[in-house]
C-alpha cells in the first residue's frame, strides 16, 4: 500500500489545473483532475482522496453542489477546500457554513501559498 497523499483538484480552468498538479505533483502528491462538479461527484463516490480543492463556479454542477453533496460519497470526512474568482466574503462565507475548510480568492493568494498551505494541513 502506498502512503501517496491524493488530492482532487475541480476546476473548468484547465491552466490553473495544469499549475496545480504541477505543483502538488512536485510534493509527491498524486493528483486527479476533474472539469466540472458532475464528474467530481463520481469520482468521490469510487475514490479516496486525502484533500479536495475545488472552484465554486463551474459548469453543471458548482462548488457549493459539490460541497452539499459529497457527504454521500466516500469522502465525506475529506477536508474540502474552495479556490475560486467570486472574491465577496458571502461566498466564502457560504462555502465555509457548507463545510470547506478555508476558501482562498484567486486574486488574493498565490498558487505556491495555496499548496503549501494545503500541504501544511494535511501532512
Amino acid at each position: 500500500m502506498t502512503n501517496t497523499k491524493r488530492i482532487l483538484v475541480v476546476d473548468d480552468d484547465e491552466a490553473l489545473c495544469t499549475a496545480l498538479e504541477a505543483k502538488f505533483g512536485n510534493k509527491g502528491y498524486e493528483v486527479t483532475i476533474c472539469k466540472d462538479g458532475v464528474e467530481c461527484m463520481e469520482i468521490l463516490k469510487k475514490e479516496k482522496f486525502d484533500a479536495i480543492l475545488t472552484d465554486l463556479h463551474m459548469p453543471n454542477l458548482d462548488g457549493f453542489g459539490v460541497l452539499e453533496q459529497r457527504g454521500e460519497t466516500v469522502n465525506a470526512d475529506a477536508p474540502l477546500y474552495i479556490i475560486t474568482n467570486l472574491g465577496s466574503d458571502q461566498y466564502c462565507e457560504k462555502a465555509m457554513d457548507l463545510g470547506a475548510k478555508k476558501c482562498f480568492v484567486k486574486s488574493l493568494v498565490t498558487l505556491r501559498d495555496v499548496v503549501e498551505m494545503v500541504h501544511r494541513e494535511i501532512t
